[in-house]
């Protein structure tokens, strides 16, 4: 068998979970199940411009934020980054809840592993960096041998008969790289060229595709018995661009659609504003689990039926924060300084040191303040 194939492994053991003080509240019925199901690369408009059936059948019965924003999308292959993942930055960033990364992270994988059983299928090997934590894995294909998202969901599908997992992340990866194919398109009489939602358009076809693998996941689970035990997080790693693929600098790579629906979740709620930090902290707040311990994501109270009390106030810092970024880019580039002088800054490439900051928050004040002392040197 192929090694990239990582071969399905369960493990149940009685060691019970371990509630952390805020997760004592008095609260309605817990979801026995949780499934993080991302569509690699969906955009925030896709909702409204495909007929996505399954997918807004779930925003008319559950809680939906058109556009929750991760940190912008870069995939680095060297440097600091590569020595610790495969991965594009958003995709940590979800399973930890946040964007003070560190070397050795736990994931929410982590918040049910052993106790409970886990499970992964996802049709990229890059993810496999993410994949410790996890009892039921399926982890196939690169840019060189892809394959498709109907795989990933047999697996998927199986691992749902066969395990039941208490927290389970599906990935289909078929969309994310159809929206490549328009931006690298070279015919210029291709109506998708540099236009994701042209008729018959890759992506168009990809999207569809996987909102049917979604339909027949929720149907999988209807037949089980635990499609009103599951609590579903259906969302995408980051954006896409209307030209295909997610330059960082684009705006609509960094936002996507979140839709929240099971137990907890209150019927029709429309949520403003998200960040895809907030999806750790909300799912192991309804499954009654300790998220990673430095998840500093929001808990989405707007959103549940039987929110916890104090919830902080939203605050839109990563929106902020990818703002900031592109400005500091953009300035670097227009001084053309020397490596020495971005040495205060810290940028996208040096994410890993960001924990160092404490918060988001002060991380983007210490680099406004560098951004605004540079632009004064340069006058």
């Amino acid at each position: 068998m192929n090694s990239a194939l990582l071969h399905p492994l369960i493990a149940l053991l009685a060691a019970p979970v371990v509630l952390g003080a805020w997760m004592a509240q008095k609260r309605g019925p817990q979801a026995e199940h949780a499934v993080l199901f991302i569509i690699d690369g969906l955009s925030y408009k896709a909702p409204e411009r495909l007929s996505l059936k399954n997918l807004q059948a779930l925003i008319a019965g559950g809680a939906y934020c058109a556009k929750s924003y991760n940190i912008m999308p870069a995939h680095p292959k060297t440097g600091e980054w590569a020595k610790y993942h495969q991965s594009s930055i958003p995709n940590p960033v979800i399973l930890a809840g946040t964007l003070l990364l560190r070397t050795e992270q736990e994931y929410v994988q982590h918040s049910f592993y052993p106790s409970r059983i886990t499970a992964h299928a996802a049709n990229d090997i890059d993810y496999s960096r993410l994949n410790v934590g996890f009892n039921l894995s399926f982890l196939y294909g690169s840019d060189d041998r892809p394959i498709h998202d109907d795989q990933t969901m047999t697996w998927a599908i199986e691992f749902l008969r066969r395990g039941r997992p208490a927290f389970m992340k599906v990935h289909l990866q078929d969309t994310g790289n159809a929206g490549e194919l328009s931006y690298g398109e070279t015919n210029p009489s291709a109506p998708w060229r540099k236009n994701i939602w042209a008729d018959g358009s890759p992506y168009r076809k990809a999207a569809l595709r996987a909102d049917e693998y979604l339909g027949r996941f929720l149907d999988e689970l209807k037949t089980l018995g635990l499609r009103e035990k599951t609590l579903l997080f259906v969302t995408a790693d980051h954006g896409q661009s209307d030209a295909g693929w997610h330059p960082y600098d684009d705006q609509d790579g960094w936002a996507m659609p979140l839709v929240l629906a099971g137990p907890g979740i209150r019927p029709g709620q429309r949520l403003e504003y998200a960040e895809q930090i907030d999806i750790v902290p909300t799912l192991c707040y309804l499954m009654g689990v300790n998220p990673p311990k430095n998840a500093d994501g929001r808990i989405l109270a707007e959103a549940l039926t039987d929110p916890p009390e104090s919830v902080p106030p939203r605050r839109q810092s990563i929106k902020e924060l990818n703002t900031l970024l592109c400005e500091g880019d953009a300035l670097f580039k227009k001084l053309r300084r020397e490596a020495a002088a971005e040495r205060d800054y810290f940028g996208l490439e040096r994410i890993l040191e960001w924990h160092r900051f404490g918060s988001v928050e002060k991380l983007i004040t210490h680099n406004r303040s560098v951004l605004r002392k540079l632009s004064k040197e340069s006058k």
